[in-house]
């Protein structure tokens, strides 16, 4: 929190540097306190309880319009300072808010078309951009709103309806964009299949592999998730250090199959698969007190305590349905059904 506020100031200051907001500020201070000043040396003698003090409060009163009537000028002299007290206000602070105002217009542009530059950590990007991608944006955002998702992209605009959520235009096969989306800070990349080259699977799949490997030169440890239309191709992003090789059409098919033979099987994972409704699928580290006991005793302690249904365990590999008495170790994954997160 702390960092993005940082940053955030940081950019602030580089906008209002450009639009010569400082150099604004500072006329305008030098006119507050030599008008004050001059009120100071002109009303004292006609009001031998006047301060230097008392002429500030009245400068600053003046120039932001506010006219308390505390302080007013009676001399001749500090009636037309005053009027240019007022005068210099009015236009110093009329500029100053439409200045703030376009920096903040012109922020919010640069995002919508993808120009910023990511500054925060540990965050997911989603790389390229169609309806399967809509789709995942949701997904991720029901699971969790408060995580930031960047989506890079090639299109030329693109405005999320989701907060935490952010645009970098450009090639993701390009350095330049994988910098700009602070790549090396990532956790988790999701690369989907260009649906322009879909007609091509071969071209598609060679340009996620390029996308793989651009994002692996930056990052060796990041978990990375690619989608593969081809199934011929998956020895290609192994060698890219693909965490996660999910090929779709092979998947669409077995889904297909399963609901073919078991009428119901499409009811179930449609509602695991999804955050919309009903119980979905999560995973956790495994608690100390849950270390040492069977997958049997697991299994029936989160039942009875979380309601929760455990379907498997993850170590370096996930094993579905493992064993009952296999015991529990300090560094499985807890794969559960539940209806929310425990």
């Amino acid at each position: 929190m702390i960092s993005v506020l940082i940053n955030a100031i940081k950019v602030l200051h580089i906008s209002m540097e450009k639009s010569k907001i400082y150099k604004l500020i500072g006329i305008f201070l030098v006119a507050l306190f030599v008008c004050s000043t001059a009120f100071y040396v002109f009303e004292s003698k006609a009001n031998a309880d006047l301060s230097y003090g008392d002429s500030l409060w009245w400068g600053f009163v003046t120039t932001t319009t506010v006219g308390y009537g505390d302080y007013f000028p009676i001399t001749i002299p500090g009636r037309l300072f005053g009027i240019a007290l007022m005068l210099i206000g009015i236009s110093t602070f009329g500029f100053l808010t439409a200045a703030i105002a376009s920096i903040f217009i012109d922020n919010k542009m640069k995002e919508g078309m993808g120009l910023m530059d990511i500054k925060f950590e540990n965050h997911i990007v989603l790389i390229g951009w169609n309806k399967k991608s809509e789709t995942m944006l949701k997904e991720l955002v029901e699971d969790s709103e408060e995580r930031k998702i960047v989506i890079v992209s090639d299109i030329e605009r693109l405005n999320l309806p989701y907060k935490n959520t952010y645009f970098v235009h450009g090639d993701p096969t390009i350095d330049e964009t994988l910098i700009r989306a602070n790549i090396s800070c990532a956790d988790i990349v999701m690369v989907v299949a260009d649906e322009n080259l879909k007609n091509n699977d071969g071209m598609a799949d060679a340009k996620s592999v390029l996308v793989c490997l651009a994002v692996d030169k930056f990052n060796t440890n990041i978990h990375l998730i690619a989608e593969v239309l081809n199934e011929e191709n998956i020895p290609h992003f192994e060698r890219a250090n693909v965490n996660d090789i999910i090929v779709s059409n092979q998947m669409s098919s077995r889904v297909m199959v399963r609901s073919a033979v078991y009428k119901n099987v499409s009811s179930v994972l449609k509602e695991l698969l999804t955050n919309s409704y009903g119980n979905e699928l999560y995973e956790c580290k495994v608690k100390k007190d849950d270390i040492g006991i069977s997958f049997k005793e697991l299994s029936m302690k989160y039942i009875n305590d979380y309601n929760t249904i455990v379907v498997g365990i993850a170590n370096e590999k996930v094993s579905l349905n493992p064993d009952k008495d296999r015991k529990i170790k300090k560094d499985d994954v807890i794969i559960y059904i539940s209806n929310e997160k425990l």
